[in-house]
């Protein structure tokens, strides 16, 4: 009974494999930005970045999103996927511009296109680049306003 077990769950998972692949999940396009703050005049910030909970969020200010709340990019801060390359392997690099990120962060809110790429965002750090693995977030569920009238106090 155990063998079968495993047989179905290794047929499953096989099936699954596949099936991600045929949809075009198998290898992503990765996107490579440069961020780098501390070269940018704080009033030119396009960027707020922010803690919430686990996770470190990169937003994007950018009315091109739904209810213009900007592009969130995050990572877990437990799960980080970060890797230090020298500055001679990151000039080997093609890196997409600010205005290319936006294009392809609202690209990617139709269902067929938001698992087609991997994002990467690039910081110096002394000597040394680091690149860190980002998640595109979804856009913010804004709240609803269903009513003009003013809620009266109890």
């Amino acid at each position: 009974m155990k063998n079968i077990v495993m047989c179905l769950f290794g047929f499953l998972l096989f099936s699954t494999q596949n099936l991600h692949a045929q949809k075009g999940g198998g290898k992503k396009d990765t996107v490579y930005y440069l961020l780098d703050t501390a070269a940018i005049p704080v009033k030119e910030r396009m960027f707020v970045i922010e803690r919430e909970g686990n996770a470190m969020v990169y937003i994007l200010k950018c009315g091109c999103y739904p209810s213009a709340t900007g592009i969130p990019f995050f990572y877990n801060i437990y799960r980080k996927k970060e890797e230090k390359i020298n500055l001679e392997k990151f000039k080997k690099i093609k890196t997409v511009s600010l205005i290319q990120l936006i294009q392809i962060g609202v690209k990617c809110l139709a269902p067929s296109e938001e698992e087609r790429y991997e994002f990467v965002f690039i910081e110096p750090d002394g000597k040394n680049m680091k690149l860190i693995g980002m998640t595109l977030g979804p856009p913010f569920n804004t709240r609803k306003v269903n009513t003009t009238q003013a809620i009266k106090p109890e």
